[in-house]
């Protein structure tokens, strides 16, 4: 998923001027402890962070090991500050996950979109194949992320469904507590396609029942344990 999905930028004067002020805040408070924010695979992850060193529009960071791992993988962060009017975006310049160290430059003023949802929404693997059935006919797609209450789905070509199509979604998930996949059909709004570059994106709301509800909960909650566990494994190995 696209980086950009996660949040808004809100440009307070120039993206030069906010860049220049933000590094200025920085530079003016070196004692300043900072919070991280990544979202690696749909889960949210948030550690302290410190100021090393502020200069020529490049600021080093002491991180903590795990928030290094994500920040290598979306070569960027979220930082959030009482120095800052709003939270900051800053794309990375260095990681390095022993020294627990990374570098960063291009801040810029967002809004984190992600934390506006209800419900944290988990990016799956492998993908699970989905069926999507409409008024105009059945196409298959790829399951790729899910929370309790929507789910996005990958498209290799384009189907032209209308935002507000009720559908019907057929894909199968594994069960926690039977360790067998367990078949999921339920009805589904379309919010929107993103169809700016292929893969298109489809997302759709859905209302689970109680039961379904109790199984999607279980299989998020097994989820966020599998990505912890193969962040500390990562940090464990480099």
């Amino acid at each position: 998923m696209n980086i950009s999905d996660l949040y808004h930028t809100r440009i307070l004067k120039t993206f030069d001027d906010d860049n220049t002020e933000i590094i200025s805040l920085l530079k003016s408070s070196p004692q300043k402890m900072l919070k991280l924010i990544n979202y690696f695979k749909g889960l949210p992850l948030s550690y302290p962070a410190t100021i090393r060193s502020v200069d020529r529009g490049i600021v080093d960071l002491d991180v903590q090991a795990e928030q290094a791992f994500t920040i290598e993988q979306t070569r960027s962060v979220f930082i959030r500050s009482p120095l800052f009017k709003h939270d900051v975006f800053a794309q990375a310049q260095y990681v390095n996950i022993r020294k627990k160290a990374a570098t960063f430059a291009k801040f810029s003023y967002v809004e984190i979109m992600a934390e506006r949802r209800n419900f944290i929404r988990m990016e799956l693997a492998p993908y699970p194949e989905i069926i999507i059935e409409s008024p105009l006919g059945s196409t298959k797609g790829t399951l790729f992320d899910i929370s309790l209450t929507g789910l996005n789905i990958l498209m290799t070509y384009f189907f032209p469904l209308a935002t507000g199509a009720e559908v019907k979604l057929k894909f199968n998930l594994r069960s926690i507590e039977q360790d067998l996949d367990f078949a999921v059909s339920i009805p589904a709004t379309l919010v929107g396609i993103k169809d700016e570059y292929m893969p298109f994106n489809y997302r759709f709301t859905i209302t689970p029942d109680k039961l379904l509800e109790r199984q999607l909960s279980q299989f998020i909650f097994k989820r966020q344990i599998e990505i912890i566990k193969e962040i500390k494994e990562a940090v464990a190995t480099d």
